[in-house]
């Protein structure tokens, strides 16, 4: 069952962090105004800011240096 179905489940963006080669999960924040977490490995930080027009649909990115 995904997050999209569930609303008992966080929403969340899927990340390869660059800097490391690792998967993680970065979940929204509590305003609800973008999406954030770090890299697992070296605490790199990533911030995905949510916008209302011009999106994308995906759920997996790169992310990194």
């Amino acid at each position: 069952m995904t997050n999209l179905t569930n609303p008992h489940l966080k929403p969340f963006l899927g990340l390869l962090m660059t800097c490391c080669k690792v998967y993680t999960r970065i979940y929204k924040t509590h305003d609800g105004r973008a999406f954030a977490g770090h890299c697992p490995r070296c605490a790199r930080p990533v911030r995905v800011d949510i916008v209302s027009e011009g999106g994308m649909s995906g759920r997996f990115f790169k992310a990194g240096p």
